[in-house]
């Protein structure tokens, strides 16, 4: 059995091409339904703190995952991530535990990357406005994959990105990719600002009351991801088409029966339903976060990690207590 920490993923991810995690999300929606994944269960606790437990089976590679992971505000003088979680791997058709690994900075990777999966698959095609608002990690993520994989694709279109102002998060952010060619960014004052008059409207906000904007500041031929699902309530109400992960997880929301059309995005990809039919549809992604992307990733990193096994002493013969 191996141990697999949150170093140890890190390393291994800062020297990976982002166009490389684009590909195991695009490969695991394509092939969804090999995969077997009950729902997210969700435990709700004091403070706005929770546990999320997702499962995931993956027969073609004899692979299940587990994977927990919470929400919890910190203590005094504590020093840790708000998020942390774990990824148990097991040998499916035995039980056999094979590692222990941090789901952190594995559920970080993967939510960005399909959320930039999911802007390059609806955006319409001559984008070039970008509002981006709550500049994390995960906002990292989504925009370095989205630039590399446009860079992949030999596309070096000219890009204004407009940043919310918030804690000096978007002068970092700005520095941060500063070295990039043909990207201008903006700083705003208001929601308004950044949404108004943009292509792609990327949220990663994790607590929201109330919605960001009101009808009138989405374009047509707009698409808008709200990474944590939440500050474009109003949207659901009279944007043309809603594409989601899985349906089944975004059924419980206020508006579900009041969408126009909603449709998987794996079912997008397999030709099964129509995706993006013209520059004047306004579209919404809801990602969910799927167990599958999650055990997708751990064992690729599994495969690439540099670690020594460990001892864990299972019983290999019948006992008797």
């Amino acid at each position: 059995m191996k141990i697999i920490d949150f170093k140890e993923i890190k390393k291994i991810a800062e020297k990976m091409k982002p166009a490389e995690w684009y590909d195991w999300v695009d490969n695991v929606l394509r092939k969804k339904d090999l995969f077997d994944m009950p729902p997210k269960i969700h435990m709700s606790q004091e403070n706005g703190n929770y546990y999320n437990i997702m499962l995931a089976m993956y027969s073609d590679e004899n692979l299940v995952t587990l994977k927990m992971i919470g929400r919890h505000s910190l203590k005094e003088n504590e020093k840790r991530s708000v998020m942390m979680g774990d990824i148990m791997l097991y040998e499916a058709d035995t039980g056999i535990l094979k590692a222990v690994m941090d789901a952190e900075y594995i559920t970080t990777l993967r939510t960005g990357v399909v959320a930039a999966h999911s802007a390059i698959e609806f955006a319409k095609k001559d984008f070039d406005t970008l509002g981006l608002i709550g500049l994390g990690n995960i906002m990292t993520v989504f925009f370095i994959t989205f630039i590399d994989k446009l860079r992949d694709g030999n596309d070096n279109r000219k890009l204004t990105v407009k940043l919310y102002r918030h804690n000096q998060q978007e002068v970092r952010f700005a520095e941060r990719f500063n070295n990039l060619e043909n990207i201008e960014f903006i700083y705003c004052e208001s929601y308004e600002e950044v949404i108004r008059n943009t292509d792609i409207v990327v949220s990663a906000v994790t607590k929201v009351d109330k919605n960001f904007v009101s009808d009138d500041c989405f374009k047509q031929g707009v698409t808008v991801i709200p990474i944590c699902t939440m500050g474009f309530q109003n949207c659901d109400l009279f944007f043309d088409k809603v594409f989601t992960d899985e349906i089944e997880q975004i059924r419980g929301f206020k508006y579900f029966d009041k969408f126009k059309s909603v449709a998987n995005v794996s079912d997008v990809l397999n030709m099964k339903k129509k995706g993006r039919e013209s520059d004047r549809e306004r579209i919404i992604v809801y990602n969910y976060g799927l167990g599958i992307h999650d055990l997708y990733f751990a064992n690729k990193f599994y495969s690439l990690a540099d670690v020594k096994d460990v001892s864990y002493n299972y019983p290999n013969s019948k006992y008797f207590v």
